[in-house]
């Protein structure tokens, strides 16, 4: 099990331009280079974004955690709403209004088992795409082309620099993005090993795909526990609210905690709690 506290770090720019400017990040875990379970959990601050209208050849979902954010023209998800974006389905172009949105994001392989290249990788085509061309409004550019022709997405031409080849998108498994509204789901009891019977709560928000991707909110009352159940998945929980321990380590409002495949946590809660809980698929 490991824990960060997103209240410790602070908000860094990124050096990729393949999206608009004015997105900084916290980034809460870092899955492992060139694994099918390679992943990203940040918290990300932006102001004024804009992309254009594209897919990935991966899953993410983003928890609107401060402030709305922008889907599409006509959808927006409302702070509090979680958005499930499937690898292989258009979205966008987004836009969001002036002023200052946090975002919490959790980037990672899909079913198709494509994986997910981290940032770093991602610089590495950068600098050699920068002798061939520029990044302007979430797409590339080359160099010498004509006006006429139709300039690449900024990830794609990333992506395809990186690994040498064209990417081949997966097909979608679903037709748009999936905004879910936590706060018209109810609360049942949550199936849970540690002895706090009536404390502990749960809203499943959703299952998705073959590979059951999942995601879920656990409600805690104050000296409650919940039991984060051994999975052959990695396991992803972040602190919405409230405060209390694990495994001796303390946590809190912004905190993180990462547990592996084969692991089981016992999260103590000193205050009301409230959190999110994903579980990634296992692809390798």
């Amino acid at each position: 099990m490991e824990i960060v506290h997103g209240k410790d770090l602070t908000f860094s720019d990124i050096s990729l331009k393949h999206r608009n400017k004015g997105l900084a990040f916290k980034n809460l875990f870092v899955g492992q280079e060139n694994t099918p379970e390679n992943h990203l959990l940040a918290l990300v601050r932006s102001i004024g974004f804009y992309s254009p209208r594209h897919k990935h050849n991966f899953d993410q979902f983003r928890y609107a955690y401060k402030g709305d954010i922008s889907i599409s023209p006509d959808k927006n998800a409302f702070e509090g709403e979680l958005v499930y974006h499937p690898e292989g389905v258009h979205y966008g172009p987004q836009k969001d209004s002036d002023g200052e949105r946090v975002v919490l994001i959790l980037q990672f392989g899909g079913a198709s088992g494509q994986g997910f290249l981290s940032y770093r990788q991602l610089e590495e085509g950068q600098k050699e795409l920068a002798q061939l061309g520029y990044f302007e409004g979430g797409k590339f550019y080359r160099n010498g082309r004509q006006e006429v022709d139709e300039p690449q997405d900024g990830y794609e031409a990333l992506w395809e620099k990186f690994n040498g080849r064209q990417l081949i998108y997966p097909p979608g498994r679903y037709k748009d993005p999936i905004i879910m509204s936590p706060v018209n789901y109810a609360w049942r009891p949550a199936n849970n090993l540690a002895n706090t019977d009536g404390m502990t709560f749960k809203k499943s928000l959703g299952v998705f795909t073959e590979r059951e991707t999942r995601a879920e909110m656990i409600k805690m009352e104050k000296l409650g526990q919940f039991s984060i159940a051994s999975e052959n998945a990695i396991q992803l929980i972040f602190i919405l609210s409230g405060a209390g321990e694990a495994e001796g380590q303390p946590w809190e409002e912004e905190s993180a905690i990462r547990v592996s495949p084969g692991k089981e946590v016992v999260l103590s809660a000193h205050r009301d709690t409230e959190i999110l809980l994903f579980t990634l698929p296992m692809l390798d």
